[in-house]
């Protein structure tokens, strides 16, 4: 089979062959971060590796760093992003933001082209495949996860601790006299570790004092025209309020995008937020505080965590240390508008 070629790379991503050179020599031609994403997916899909003899390319992928994302449609990952790239561009590191839309074909993919790239580190915004986190590992190449992990992970961790957070929203809404509390979430085969640890705090705190029921998807897959986690609060809160029966007084998302769908379909239904149903999430992200009513929130503490995962990186890279370290930050209730007592 022929080997791609950075020509194969342009035209498949279409763009010039001039501005895939740019882009994988790291060269500063504000080159925009779609282009890149382009360029990169179509060097993933083609199976290209960029030669080492690229202009600058040593001197450059040594200050540049990588970091992947699940999606961009959750307004939590561009945060991330931004967060990053300011803090990296302090420290003097460039930085590749790669979103591999939750498929682990990609991750891989993009794994193997980062190597290739010989980056400076890598960050993840999600719990990355065991084997990547070995072959760095035995590379040297330092990562960081801004997320949850198991223990034992070859890599530097900066967690939250999910489960705490799970807890704070289940007694505020205790406080509230809450007694039925629906969480919609994603579906259970592709339920990631934080979330799971988020409802597992709930559980904790709700058991034998109020009814918890978890409500999940069916599927989850990115959505061309519209944001798959907002959609699914929408349509799980329209499904959960169109049947008989007692009715939760408080619906809580699984994250701040899945609670924008419930206060949509909430107030699609005639119910008033938070007079007749309390609503919340997880994330605490900043268009939680402008949509209406503001929501109760859970702040992850995102600027901090991400500062300390590039402090992390930087030690590696710089070798100040070559353990793997595990920083577990503790989250935030952030009460607003969306909740207030149960209606009895």
């Amino acid at each position: 089979m022929k080997k791609a070629t950075m020509q194969d790379v342009a035209k498949l991503a279409g763009v010039s062959q001039s501005t895939v050179s740019f882009v994988f020599s790291g060269a500063d031609m504000r080159i925009s971060e779609s282009t890149k994403q382009k360029v990169f997916e179509a060097a993933s899909e083609l199976g290209f590796v960029p030669r080492g003899k690229l202009k600058n390319y040593h001197k450059v992928s040594d200050s540049v760093l990588a970091l992947l994302v699940p999606n961009m449609s959750n307004l939590y990952y561009p945060a991330l992003a931004k967060e990053v790239d300011e803090i990296a561009a302090a420290k003097g590191y460039g930085l590749i933001v790669i979103n591999t839309n939750r498929s682990e074909t990609k991750e891989a993919r993009y794994f193997k082209l980062l190597i290739s790239l010989k980056v400076a580190g890598i960050l993840y915004g999600f719990t990355p495949a065991a084997g990547e986190m070995e072959t760095a590992r035995r590379l040297g190449l330092p990562v960081a996860i801004v997320g949850e992990t198991e223990p034992g992970t070859a890599a530097d961790c900066v967690s939250l601790n999910s489960g705490l957070a799970g807890e704070l929203l289940a007694e505020h809404l205790l406080h509230f006299g809450h007694k039925k509390i629906a969480v919609i979430t994603a579906p259970k085969h592709s339920i990631t570790l934080s979330r799971k640890r988020r409802i597992d705090g709930m559980k904790r705190v709700l058991s034998g004092r109020a009814e918890l029921i978890v409500i999940s998807g069916d599927t989850e897959q990115e959505m061309e025209h519209a944001n798959y986690e907002i959609e699914l609060g929408y349509q799980k809160t329209k499904e959960l309020f169109e049947i008989g029966g007692r009715r939760p007084t408080a619906v809580v998302g699984i994250n701040d995008m899945t609670a924008i769908g419930i206060l949509k379909a909430l107030q699609e239904l005639g119910l008033k937020v938070p007079e007749d149903v309390s609503c919340a999430g997880f994330d605490n992200l900043p268009v939680s505080e402008f949509v209406s009513p503001a929501l109760t929130s859970v702040d992850h503490l995102t600027a901090q965590r991400t500062r300390q995962a590039i402090d992390l990186i930087d030690d590696k890279i710089n070798k100040r240390n070559k353990y793997p370290v595990t920083v577990d930050f503790q989250p935030r209730l952030v009460v607003r508008s969306s909740t207030q007592k149960a209606k009895i």
